[in-house]
């Protein structure tokens, strides 16, 4: 049975650290660029956008991990769900969906691990 108990909290370890890391990375990338995220806020965040083929064949040609996902994002005038997605180079790349009824959808990256640290 202890054993048992060792092996179950051995295994939850990596998903509490994944979790923990995903909060980790939404807080930080919220307060880096809060300037970005307001109500009132029209500037664009400043990292490379992708246009939508080149989104789609890096779907299909990279393993994408989802960091986070965070809905309700005000941005550019707009509401958007942003999620944040690290690829098998360790780049992460970021896709806003939302607009007028979720018609508009952006995709930003690579973004080096840097830019999401806390200034």
């Amino acid at each position: 049975m202890r054993r048992l108990l060792s092996v179950t909290l051995l295994c939850l370890l990596p998903c509490l650290a994944a979790a923990d890391e995903a909060t980790d990375m939404r807080q930080n990338f919220d307060l880096r660029y809060k300037a970005f995220l307001g109500a009132d806020s029209q500037v664009l965040l400043p990292f490379a956008r992708l246009e939508p083929q080149d989104w789609k064949t890096l779907q299909q040609n990279r393993h994408l991990q989802r960091v986070f996902t965070e809905p309700d994002v005000f941005y550019n005038n707009k509401t958007y769900s942003f999620t944040l997605y690290r690829a098998d180079d360790g780049n992460y790349y970021l896709d806003a969906k939302g607009g007028f009824w979720g018609m508009d959808q952006l995709f930003y990256g690579p973004i080096d691990a840097g830019l999401l640290q806390p200034l």
